[in-house]
């Protein structure tokens, strides 16, 4: 009878332990939210050419849920530099995708205005992902 006992309350004892185990399981399988506030810096490859652009300083802030931020583009006009801050439209973020257009006034001050699409992927501390330019 002493036997049975012990029995019971060794089951007892590994039923809770798997119950809580499956509690922490199931928490610990969730998805932990990205958050890609902070300095970035995008390198792009111009897949026609092969050749790597100088890498351009991305501010990304994600706040109440809505996703905001800046590139800094760097050119150069009749010899001299020049650098403007561009706020970035259609800023999203699901999960670890990230999206957001960027639009460039022209280099010379006459022309058209370059707007490029980013769509990627956040992993960690790196983000990769397609820029496309009109």
């Amino acid at each position: 009878m002493r036997l049975r006992n012990n029995i019971r309350l060794t089951l007892a004892a590994l039923t809770t332990g798997s119950l809580l185990w499956c509690a922490t399981e199931g928490n610990a399988a969730e998805p932990k939210a990205v958050d890609p506030s902070g300095a970035w810096k995008i390198a792009t490859i111009n897949s026609e050419t092969k050749g790597k652009n100088p890498e351009a300083p991305l501010k990304l802030k994600l706040e109440g849920g809505k996703l905001t931020g800046a590139i800094t583009h760097q050119s150069m006009v009749n010899g001299k530099t020049r650098v403007t801050e561009q706020v970035l439209k259609e800023a999203k973020l699901q999960g670890d995708n990230i999206s957001f257009t960027v639009s460039f006034p022209p280099v010379s001050g006459q022309g058209l205005e370059v707007t490029q699409r980013y769509q990627g992927k956040i992993s960690g501390d790196a983000m990769q992902g397609k820029l496309e330019t009109e």
